[in-house]
């Protein structure tokens, strides 16, 4: 009779443990079949026809194995292509995070009124599309009626000859330019959190001591939000690696190939040309820097927890 009992008890245990199981397994499908969709299936498919030689309107495949990365070695608009990203990666880290902490400290304890105008003022940018940035950027280096221009020449400075935008030395930094002012004001939020989250009471202690504002952001503010501008850091790098939206918008990519960046690259390849096995060869690399940079958030977060 007691293993009787005891054996219905374990049944209904297992039951019990099956139907918890089961439900999780429900709530965790969508999301599932939702990654191996639109991640996994991509990613590997990716991989895959990085092998091939192939155009997006040709059917037939022909297996190159790895020719496609061993001409990405040899490419000279591909290696150009890394270091316009390194630049905006470099540039939007110092100009962005910096910025945006600037901004947040400022916010936080430089203005007593208009805060709420100041942090809209802002933000603001970020909420455009990369269209209305591009057309709004290329207005603004316009030769003819570019508000940049007509202020240079309002100070007596010559405007580059062949524009911002047509100057293959500038044109890059042209394009970080418009970035820098789309992101910075998303920083700022960010940095902003984690200003706010360091306690009043330390302020105080340093004023009683006699400490000025530069002081308390050196020794207070700074220490304070290094995880939260860790973290910036990376988001950022990460989105310099993937940009494409701002700079197709701007050049597509030019002028001959001056500010071509991984993205943009991998379209002209896909879409301009053909190549579409060259094109997933480069979306390889692309994937390989996110995926690192995306290992190393992970890493520094946890050390920094």
């Amino acid at each position: 009779m007691e293993f009787t009992v005891s054996n219905s008890t374990q049944q209904s245990s297992w039951r019990n443990h099956w139907r918890e199981y089961r439900n999780a397994y429900i709530l965790l499908a969508p999301a599932v079949i939702l990654f191996f969709i639109f991640v996994l299936y991509p990613v590997v498919s990716t991989i895959y026809f990085s092998l091939f030689d192939y155009g997006l309107t040709d059917p037939n495949l022909e297996f190159i194995g790895l020719q496609n990365f061993q001409e990405l070695l040899e490419d000279d608009i591909f290696w150009r292509s890394i270091g316009n990203n390194l630049i905006i990666m470099v540039g939007s880290v110092v100009l962005q995070v910096g910025g945006g902490t600037i901004l947040a400290v400022v916010l936080s304890r430089g203005i007593k009124f208009g805060k709420t105008l100041f942090r809209t003022i802002n933000f603001a940018p970020v909420v455009m599309s990369a269209v209305a940035v591009g057309i709004l950027w290329q207005l603004i280096y316009d030769p003819s009626v570019g508000v940049l221009n007509q202020f240079l020449k309002a100070v007596n400075i010559q405007p580059p000859v062949q524009g911002w935008l047509g100057d293959p030395q500038l044109v890059i930094f042209a394009i970080l330019a418009a970035a820098t002012w789309q992101y910075t004001g998303y920083m700022m939020v960010i940095m902003l959190a984690g200003v706010q989250s360091i306690s009043e009471t330390l302020y105080e202690a340093s004023s009683l001591d006699g400490a000025n504002e530069w002081q308390n952001f050196l020794y207070i503010t700074l220490p304070g939000i290094r995880n939260v501008m860790l973290a910036a850091t990376l988001i950022t790098m990460i989105g310099s690696v993937k940009v494409f939206d701002i700079v197709f918008v701007l050049t597509r990519g030019g002028p001959a190939n001056a500010s071509q960046v991984m993205g943009t690259y991998l379209y002209y390849n896909a879409f301009t040309v053909n190549r579409a096995g060259y094109a997933s060869a480069i979306g390889v690399i692309l994937l390989l820097f996110a995926v690192v940079l995306g290992l190393l958030q992970l890493t520094l977060s946890r050390r920094s927890t």
